[in-house]
């Protein structure tokens, strides 16, 4: 099913929404299409044995396939090659999104009911915002209610080591635009008349320093600093940062190579990142001209309790102070807060315990997805654990032509979730 958000196209996502709803209806569930301003939200409930309770976040969107010609086969027409399913959504998210149904299944196969209630959340938009989710999960938030969460996705590292993600970062990203003059004109009054581009890369590094430190006053601002056991998970978290860098035909990562740094760039620093630039002439041969306008787009990760509309504030506060008050900022996008389960919850303690035993190795707990997801909507759903698991591995090429996943690991990630609804009903 093509659904890629992106398109604005409903009727391929009506079309999976209402088999999302037959599939739940078909082992049981009590089933609605939520009340939603954009793309439906599938909910569904099946009441379990004991009065706890898990509730499954997924995704039924994905990201545009293009480049078509990139991909091996059809994206959107799976296919099987050495033990591996290459498909748009295998890894993101529709494979662990079918995972959840599959343990279910089973379990109820199995025993013939839930050891606990479980209720499934898959919204439509997650590729493009979770623009709806949050009012939606506002409105229902004693509906949506649980003892935990097991969140979309998370993958087996450069390693092998499956893992499990306890949290997102935040993210807050915008545009900056400089217009220096009504027309472009030629270089040869470079020396007199103003350049767009250089104004705009002047302007970026008054915001960040050549080392990464963010220049921008009150940015670190909500960073608390390591405690111990988040020390210690650094530390003791397979970072494979040789093997990181050799992907990328590097010798070394700008945080370094070793645990301690790259897991404490990753998880628990913030970043300012410059998407793009646009100005001037690029094409063939020599176009002697001074460019009149720049253009830029930006994204800062944010992490602990750091707000992106008070960074936001605070970026414009810093531009002015500059001296670069013309430097326009266009197109704020919709912010996204950071949000992360303690590494001791003993929810946590439980996935990583049951996954062991289902993969025969341990589970790397990750403190947070260096991305950004709409975890920070469950505030309205206070004290639920949130743990992300899944079907990935560490060339899954999510987001990019052959995403793919292996089959072994669509089976494992099943097994390991059927075994946290049989073991959590006891904790």
């Amino acid at each position: 099913m093509p659904t890629v958000s992106a398109r604005g196209d409903m009727e391929p996502m009506q079309a999976a929404a209402d088999w999302l709803v037959r599939r739940l209806q078909s082992l049981g569930a009590e089933t609605r299409l939520l009340e939603s301003s954009g793309f439906p939200i599938v909910y569904g409930e099946i009441k379990g044995d004991s009065p706890r309770s898990i509730l499954f976040y997924n995704h039924y969107d994905v990201q545009p396939p293009e480049p078509y010609e990139a991909w091996s086969s059809d994206p959107f027409e799976p296919a099987i090659r050495d033990g591996y399913l290459f498909a748009r959504g295998s890894d993101d998210n529709k494979g662990s999104l079918m995972s959840r149904i599959h343990a279910v299944e089973s379990v109820l196969k199995e025993r013939g009911s839930l050891p606990v209630t479980v209720k499934f959340l898959f919204e439509g938009e997650e590729e493009s915002g979770s623009t709806s989710l949050p009012g939606t999960v506002q409105r229902y938030q004693d509906l949506l209610a649980a003892d935990a969460c097991i969140w979309e996705n998370a993958r087996r590292d450069d390693a092998g080591n499956p893992s499990v993600a306890l949290g997102n970062k935040g993210m807050h990203s915008f545009e900056l635009r400089v217009r220096t003059a009504n027309t472009d004109s030629h270089s040869g009054k470079a020396n007199i008349y103003p350049n767009a581009i250089w104004r705009l890369i002047w302007a970026l590094a008054s915001l960040r320093s050549s080392d990464g430190a963010i220049l921008v006053d009150g940015f670190y601002d909500g960073v608390p600093p390591l405690s111990p056991a988040d020390e210690e998970l650094c530390r003791n978290t397979p970072a494979n940062g040789e093997a990181q860098a050799r992907k990328l035909g590097l010798t070394e990562l700008m945080s370094g190579n070793d645990n301690l740094s790259v897991n404490r760039a990753l998880y628990y620093t913030p970043s300012f990142n410059i998407q793009g630039i646009s100005g001037g002439y690029t094409g063939p041969g020599h176009k002697t001209v001074i460019p009149s306008e720049a253009f830029a787009r930006i994204e800062c990760r944010l992490v602990g309790d750091q707000d992106p509309d008070d960074i936001a504030a605070k970026i414009a506060l810093q531009l002015q102070k500059n001296g670069y008050g013309d430097v326009e900022i266009v197109s704020k996008k919709a912010g996204a807060w950071p949000y992360r389960t303690a590494v001791d919850h003993p929810f946590v303690q439980l996935v990583s315990r049951t996954g062991a035993e289902v993969y025969g190795r341990p589970i790397v707990l990750m403190p947070s997805s260096p991305g950004t997801g709409p975890r920070y909507v469950f505030k309205y759903v206070p004290e639920m654990p949130i743990v992300a698991l899944g079907v990935g591995h560490a060339n899954s090429r999510a987001h990019a032509p052959n995403e793919n996943i292996a089959i072994e690991d669509q089976f494992l990630t099943t097994k390991h979730v059927a075994s946290i609804l049989r073991q959590f009903a006891g904790v």
